[in-house]
């Protein structure tokens, strides 16, 4: 599990002994929230040998809505939204998980319905929430996880107690990586948009050294001009295409801010348009040649 101090400080002002029925913990992705709501629900089945049952998703007094979950309501009710894809909740699947709460708890005091996703809920799954949480069962504890910013019912939100993540600063980002990295001047290479999550994970996985890689390459892009090369080694790079783009714009848009380069602004932000209207069109381009398209943009860079 990361280890984010900013989840200590969350956890250190909750009291499990004085929680509200229903509980909102929102804020952006990657941030620690799913650290937050094992801590409440670890807390709120806490008899002998529950931990191993919640890890497993087996705990008879858990109903867990999740991607994982999802999937397995829609191989039973609805299998053209599996080959779809979706992730809406729909409303036939919170009415189960209603069923769940309203039956006597089975190993322990309290029963909780968690539900992850939340932004994902249907306006309909949402209402029908609604009414359990304005009269819920006694010792029942609903967990709402939401990756996005006041994106349900307000009337949920007045019925639930909210613990609310700010987004990182780049300054709070940069502290909390120092600690974790090798080299601490590494820091710069995180981009703006870039997850505490995200960052543990490419460390983990041993990738964090291609996303340097890429920084140092388009370094001597931007700033030394065009190197056929340097754009080889970029399309090479075994980074996710979309991730590429994604980072060649922050990279573009920080040179931009700072007034580092000396590119003529003009035609940096030209070119930060440019790939900024390539990556919204991606999904309507079919069968793309994903390693030509980026040499090309590349190319493209402003000297």
């Amino acid at each position: 599990m990361e280890n984010f101090p900013w989840i200590d400080k969350k956890i250190s002002s909750i009291d499990l002994g004085n929680l509200s029925h229903a509980l909102i913990v929102e804020g952006q992705e990657g941030v620690g929230k799913n650290q937050i709501c094992q801590y409440l629900i670890n807390g709120l089945l806490n008899e002998k040998n529950s931990q191993n049952l919640i890890k497993n998703n087996s705990h008879p007094d858990l109903f867990c809505i999740n991607n994982e979950t999802l999937i397995s309501y829609f191989q039973r009710e609805d299998k053209d939204k599996l080959k779809n894809k979706t992730k809406k909740i729909p409303v036939g699947f919170i009415r189960e998980a209603i069923g769940f709460v309203m039956l006597k708890s089975g190993l322990s005091k309290n029963k909780i319905l968690f539900i992850d996703g939340a932004e994902n809920l249907t306006i309909s799954s949402q209402n029908a929430l609604l009414k359990t949480l304005e009269e819920p069962p006694q010792n029942t504890y609903i967990i709402i996880q939401s990756n996005r910013f006041k994106c349900l019912n307000q009337t949920i939100y007045s019925r639930c107690q909210l613990i609310h993540f700010n987004n990182l600063s780049q300054d709070e980002l940069y502290s909390w990586a120092e600690d974790i990295l090798q080299n601490k001047n590494d820091k710069s290479v995180i981009p703006s948009y870039m997850t505490p999550k995200k960052v543990s994970q490419l460390i983990e996985d041993g990738l964090f050294e291609d996303l340097k890689k890429l920084n140092n390459h388009l370094s001597t892009l931007f700033y030394k001009g065009i190197d056929g090369k340097v754009i080889s080694d970029v399309v090479d790079l075994n980074i996710d295409f979309n991730e590429k783009i994604n980072y060649i714009i922050d990279f573009a848009l920080s040179i931009l801010k700072e007034d580092t380069s000396n590119i003529h602004p003009v035609r940096l932000s030209d070119f930060i348009q440019e790939l900024s209207n390539f990556r919204e069109n991606l999904f309507e381009i079919n069968s793309l040649n994903q390693r030509y398209s980026l040499h090309h943009l590349l190319l493209k860079i402003p000297c």
